[in-house]
C-alpha cells in the first residue's frame, strides 16, 4: 500500500494529473503507477440484427462482426499503450524515475476497487474524455470513484500548480479531526502554508476544537492560520480559497456533518465544477 496510482484517459486533463501525480509521488517518496483504463461495451450490447437472413449470409456477417471488433479491440489498445507512453515520458520529465504503468480492460471503478489495496493514493482528474465535450462538466465516473474507493483521492483541476498553500475545511467532528491528523502525519503537505477554515457558530466549544486541530498541525511542524466564519459552508471556503490564494482544499468525504453537502448528490458536482484547484478528499 506504497503507489500513487494515477488515472489518464488521453483528455485534456491527463497532463495536469500526470504533474499532480509526479509532484505527489515526490512528496511522499512513493513508486508512481500510471493506470489507462479501456473498455469496449459494444460486445455487450450488440444486437443479433441476422435473423432473417440465410445460413450463409448470417455466417458471413457474424464473421465480419467478428473480424471488426478485434480490430477496433486492437486499435483501442494501441490508442492506450500511446497515452501511456506519453504519460511516463510526462512524468519522467518531471523528475520520477522508473514509473510503471498499467493498461487495464475493464471498468473505472472496478480497475480502482480492485488496485487500491496496493494505493497510498489515486489521483484522478476533475474531468475526462467525457467532460472535454462540455465545458465545466466533471469526469462521468469521478462521483462514483469518490463514493466507493477507501484510499484518498487527489482530485485534479485542468491545469497543474505546484501547491504552495493548502486549506482544511474543518467543522470539528471527529472525521474531520481524522483530516487533520492525518495531513500532520503525511509527508505531503510538510512545508506548505496550511490553512484551518471552520465554517460555524462563534462560540467557546467551536473555538477550543479549531484550537486543538491547529495545535495538532503545528506539533508536526506546520506554520497555520486558523479561521473561524459563520455562514453557508460552500460560499465561505470558496470566498476564503480566493481571498488567501488557496491551492490545495483537503477535506473528509462522506461526514454526517454540514461539510456532509459538499459530496452527496448534486452539491458533488457543484462543488468539483466551482473549485479550480486540486481537492484531496480524505478518509
Amino acid at each position: 500500500m506504497n503507489k500513487v496510482i494515477a488515472c489518464i484517459d488521453g483528455s485534456r486533463s491527463s497532463l495536469s494529473v500526470c504533474d499532480h501525480a509526479a509532484w505527489a509521488a515526490r512528496r511522499l517518496d512513493s513508486p508512481l503507477t500510471l493506470l489507462h483504463v479501456v473498455h469496449n461495451p459494444h460486445a455487450e450490447s450488440q444486437k443479433d440484427l441476422s435473423g432473417n437472413l440465410s445460413l450463409g449470409g448470417r455466417e458471413a456477417l457474424l464473421q465480419q462482426m467478428v473480424e471488426t471488433e478485434e480490430k477496433r479491440g486492437k486499435l483501442i489498445r494501441e490508442q492506450g499503450r500511446a497515452i501511456l507512453a506519453d504519460g511516463l515520458e510526462r512524468v519522467k520529465q518531471a523528475g520520477i524515475t522508473d514509473p510503471g504503468s498499467l493498461l487495464r480492460n475493464d471498468r473505472v471503478t472496478e480497475a480502482l476497487d480492485e488496485l487500491q489495496e496496493e494505493a497510498r493514493l489515486l489521483v484522478v482528474g476533475k474531468q475526462g474524455q467525457d467532460g472535454d465535450k462540455v465545458a465545466r462538466h466533471i469526469g462521468s465516473h469521478l462521483e462514483s470513484i469518490i463514493r466507493t474507493v477507501k484510499r484518498a483521492v487527489l482530485v485534479c483541476p485542468p491545469e497543474f500548480k505546484e501547491p504552495q498553500r493548502f486549506m482544511i475545511a474543518y467543522d470539528g467532528s471527529s472525521t474531520a479531526h481524522t483530516v487533520v491528523e492525518r495531513v500532520a502525519q503525511s509527508p505531503m503537505l510538510k512545508g506548505l502554508e496550511a490553512h484551518l477554515l471552520m465554517v460555524g457558530e462563534d462560540s467557546g466549544d467551536n473555538r477550543a476544537k479549531l484550537d486543538n486541530a491547529r495545535r495538532t498541525l503545528e506539533s508536526q511542524g506546520f506554520t497555520v492560520k486558523a479561521v473561524l466564519q459563520s455562514g453557508e459552508v460552500c460560499e465561505q471556503v470558496c470566498a476564503y480559497r480566493q481571498a488567501h490564494d488557496i491551492h490545495l482544499l483537503a477535506m473528509g468525504a462522506y461526514g454526517h456533518s454540514r461539510l456532509r453537502q459538499f459530496f452527496v448528490g448534486s452539491t458533488t458536482t457543484k462543488m468539483i465544477i466551482n473549485s479550480p484547484i486540486a481537492l484531496l478528499i480524505l478518509r
